[in-house]
C-alpha cells in the first residue's frame, strides 16, 4: 500500500514537473515557432524552469 503523501512532497513534486515541462518544451517552442519570442524572454522562462526544478528538488530534500 503506498504511503501518505504529505503536502509540501506534493509540492515539490508539482514544481519539479513544472520546471521539467518548461526546461524541455521552452527550446521546442523556440525551434518550432515561426514568430520568435525575444532571446531575454526565452532565456527567462528558462531560468524560471531552472528554478522551479530547484526549488522542487531542495523542498523534497527538507522534507526526508
Amino acid at each position: 500500500m503506498p504511503s501518505k503523501k504529505f503536502t509540501l512532497e506534493m509540492i515539490g513534486e508539482a514544481l519539479r514537473e513544472a520546471g521539467t515541462l518548461l526546461l524541455v518544451f521552452t527550446p521546442l517552442y523556440e525551434v518550432f515557432e515561426h514568430d520568435r519570442p525575444k532571446w531575454y524572454i526565452f532565456v527567462l522562462i528558462l531560468l524560471i524552469g531552472i528554478g522551479l526544478l530547484l526549488g522542487g528538488i531542495e523542498i523534497e530534500r527538507r522534507r526526508a
